[in-house]
């Protein structure tokens, strides 16, 4: 905002195991989306789209060419959705199994 407030932010960061070990390499390069976020009060006013746009521009002048994003719920998912993203099948789904533990019985380790 003009005065300095903070209302929306996009986290993302490149992915790759080139530069891991100090190696910058010319060809691919992929970004992950971490998140983007908007304050509640200015949720549904374009400010989330304008963001991944600015993301999108400045892929163009990087030279990144992939980003892959996990989405948590659904939200998430139909936002990245309508702003470009295509799920992947080929990746693996996340899954989660929770049961509750019996009083005397220890967590499995």
């Amino acid at each position: 905002m003009p005065d300095g407030e903070l209302i929306g932010e996009l986290r993302a960061h490149e992915r790759s195991v080139d530069l891991m070990i100090g190696h910058y390499p010319a060809g691919e390069r992929e970004l992950v989306l971490d998140a983007v976020l908007v304050a509640p009060a200015y949720r549904l006013l374009g400010i989330g789209r304008r963001l991944v746009d600015a993301l999108s521009a400045e892929l163009d002048r990087a030279g990144v060419s992939s980003v892959s994003a996990l989405a948590e719920g659904g939200g998430s998912s139909s936002f990245l959705l309508r702003c470009g993203f295509e799920l992947e099948a080929s990746r693996p789904a996340a899954l989660r199994l929770e049961r509750p533990v019996s009083v005397g019985r220890p967590p499995p380790r």
